[in-house]
């Protein structure tokens, strides 16, 4: 509709009697290649897209080098005085870093506030000491050397893939950024030993370390008091240190994101998982991956999982095959109230679907006893075998359930009422149980 309007004679009458600005803020809301094209409509328009506010610039849009920069130019270079709020910039050619750089170093004298660079070169000292920086995300970059970092309104910062020139950069980037709230980090080649993520105003941290490159043993240090979430994933390459981490942290935990399908080598991070697992271990609501619980399933097997005491609300990804161990993990959450359980069917699963449906639970952990009130199937089920007797262990084991939550497969209306007989018929040790079903 915009476009339509732009477009049309009622152009002349009303919307060229705006002040620039306010045209400027409605050429933002374009396409950069469209708003750019108002420039012919008439002398009034001529200049007025090198006053944009937000710029989505990217060499791919553009049919050759020569013509980028000179578009780049053209915005970065001219008399403009305005500020700019966003830019969002990405590079394909390799011969216009330079350029590239440039066109950086011109935004944040013109104090941008979002800044999003893909695929770049070397970023440019004045990166370091903006002052109006709000929200930074770098992918595929270099970082150089940082002898003074000041960032004072910095509260996001994503870094994917970087290549940081000097073992101190990245800690330095976190700790003078004394506003920042999230991070989120990967790592690729670098020369430094430990990432040290030291921040006393962080609330989201998120860590994607899929394949390690460079340095053979790598450290990751968390002094992060003020976090609410921890999101890791991470195959335990690196040694983690977690110092003065609250209790109220809500934990993704991913620890085997790249070996979901392949056998899981436990005994050579057997060393690492026993080191990991106490320090999370007051941990009040985590979320277990798939291959993680696959992971910790055979690790229990080797030596005891830690005490979870504080843990309150536990969400687990797994499939019925390995429900067997479904008490062991919750052994050690004595403390537990709340049980969130996506269960899948899969169809590389270790045993036949029949020796799976026969496999039964040896134990009642303390938490079905005494503290499990909440129990919540997530994925949606047709009543297997399988399905059956999980459910089953949950209401005939724990006495003081409210409520076990149900999403069933079938739209049919008398296959689901057929359903809901079968699995009403299971008795409850909780009197005060209800069963409801989605």
């Amino acid at each position: 509709m915009l476009n339509q309007i732009l477009c049309s004679n009622w152009l002349e009458d009303r919307i060229s009697q705006l002040p620039d600005p306010l045209i400027c803020q409605i050429l933002s809301h374009l396409p950069t290649k469209k708003a750019v094209r108002t420039s012919v409509l008439s002398t009034r328009w001529k200049s007025l897209w090198l006053w944009l506010p937000s710029l989505e610039l990217a060499s791919s849009k553009f049919p050759n080098p020569n013509a980028f920069m000179s578009f780049g130019d053209s915005f970065f270079h001219s008399s403009r005085v305005s500020s700019i709020h966003k830019l969002n910039l990405t590079l394909n050619f390799g011969n216009v870093n330079t350029h590239f750089a440039s066109w950086i170093d011109a935004a944040v004298k013109r104090n941008v506030q979002h800044l999003h660079v893909r695929y770049a070169c070397e970023m440019p000292l004045s990166l370091y000491t903006s002052e109006t920086l709000v929200s930074l995300k770098l992918y595929w970059v270099v970082l150089p050397s940082a002898e003074f970092v000041s960032l004072p309104c910095l509260k996001v910062l994503h870094l994917e893939y970087i290549s940081y020139s000097n073992d101190t950069t990245f800690e330095k980037l976190v700790s003078s950024s004394p506003v920042l709230e999230e991070l989120e980090f990967g790592l690729v080649s670098s020369v430094e030993n430990v990432f040290r993520v030291l921040s006393r105003s962080l609330k989201k941290l998120t860590i994607s370390i899929r394949i390690s490159v460079g340095v053979s043993e790598r450290g990751i240090l968390i002094d992060a008091p003020r976090l609410d979430f921890l999101g890791i994933c991470d195959n335990l390459s690196e040694s983690f240190i977690i110092m003065n981490m609250g209790s109220n942290v809500k934990l993704d935990l991913d620890l085997s994101p790249a070996i979901l399908f392949e056998v899981l080598d436990v005994l050579s991070r057997r060393n690492s998982l026993h080191s990991f697992l106490p320090q999370i271990s007051k941990i009040r609501d985590m979320f277990i991956h798939l291959g993680t619980s696959q992971l910790l399933c055979e690790y229990s097997k080797l030596e005891p999982l830690p005490q979870f005491g504080y843990m309150s609300r536990l969400q687990v990804e797994l499939y019925y095959s390995h429900s067997k161990w479904l008490p062991t993990l919750l052994e050690s959450c004595p403390n537990l109230k709340s049980l969130i359980l996506l269960c899948y069917n899969a169809v590389h699963e270790e045993m036949p679907f029949e020796e799976t449906n026969q496999v039964g639970f040896s134990t009642v952990p303390q938490c079905l006893l005494s503290s499990l009130e909440f129990v919540d199937f997530k994925v949606k089920v047709s009543g297997l075998a399988a399905e059956m007797k999980l459910v089953r262990y949950f209401l005939e084991n724990s006495p003081i359930l409210k409520k076990l939550t149900l999403p069933l497969r079938y739209d049919n209306i008398q296959i689901q009422d057929d359903l809901v007989k079968k699995f009403l018929k299971i008795p409850r040790r909780s009197t005060e149980c209800e069963v409801v079903f989605l």
